[in-house]
C-alpha cells in the first residue's frame, strides 16, 4: 500500500473491537512517528499511555471526576457518568501527546504543530497495521487542570490529543474532500 492510499483509506474509528493494543506496539508505532519534523529538533513531545485494565479504570474515574467538576456537567446522573466510565474502558489504548508550553510564543506555535505532525504520523502508522483511533482534544478533558494533574501533565505542558486506539471490524464511509484547486490562490 502506498502512503498516498493510506492517507486517503484512513479514517477516525469509533468502534473498537475486543482485541488489545499492547504498549509495546504503541512504543514501535511512537518510534516511526517521532520522525515528524520538528523545529529545531525540540521533540517537544512526551506521551502518558493507559492500556491496561488497571490504568484504563483510573484514568476514566478520574476523566469523570474531573468533568463532574464543571458546572455543565456537575448534575450528571450517577447512571450516565457510570456509562461513560464503562465506555472509557473498553477502548483498547488510551494514550496522551503531551508537550511543554514554551515561553516563547512562536516556539510554543511551531512545538504545537510538530506534536499534530507527529499523531498524523502515529495515526497513519496505525491505520498501515489495521488500528484505528480517534484523536481528541476536547476542552472539558485534554484541558482539565484536575484530570491533567492526576495523569501528571505539568504546569507548563498541555494535552494536544488525547487519542483513543484500538482495531476494529468496521471501516465508516468516506466523506468528500474539497479539492485543493478550489482553494488556492496563485499568485
Amino acid at each position: 500500500m502506498s502512503i498516498a492510499d493510506v492517507i486517503q483509506a484512513r479514517r477516525t474509528i469509533r468502534r473498537f473491537n475486543e482485541k488489545s493494543v499492547s504498549v509495546e506496539l504503541i512504543n514501535e508505532l511512537l518510534d516511526i512517528a517521532v520522525w515528524a519534523p520538528n523545529h529545531g529538533m525540540r521533540e517537544p513531545w512526551r506521551f502518558i499511555c493507559a492500556a491496561s485494565d488497571p490504568a484504563k479504570e483510573q484514568l476514566a474515574e478520574g476523566v469523570v471526576r474531573a468533568i463532574s467538576e464543571l458546572k455543565r456537567y456537575k448534575w450528571l446522573p450517577g447512571k450516565l457518568k457510570e456509562m461513560y466510565k464503562q465506555k472509557m474502558q473498553q477502548i483498547p489504548a488510551i494514550l496522551f501527546v503531551v508537550v511543554k508550553q514554551d515561553k516563547n510564543r512562536l516556539k510554543r506555535e511551531e512545538d504545537f504543530a510538530a506534536s499534530c505532525a507527529l499523531i498524523q504520523n502515529l495515526q497513519l502508522c496505525a491505520w498501515e497495521r489495521g488500528i484505528g483511533m480517534i484523536w481528541s482534544m476536547e476542552d472539558t478533558v485534554c484541558g482539565n487542570p484536575t484530570l491533567c494533574k492526576d495523569i501528571g501533565v505539568g504546569s507548563e505542558e498541555c494535552v494536544v490529543g488525547m487519542l483513543y486506539m484500538g482495531y476494529f471490524d468496521h471501516i465508516p464511509k468516506s466523506k468528500s474532500r474539497t479539492p485543493a484547486k478550489k482553494k488556492m490562490t496563485v499568485l
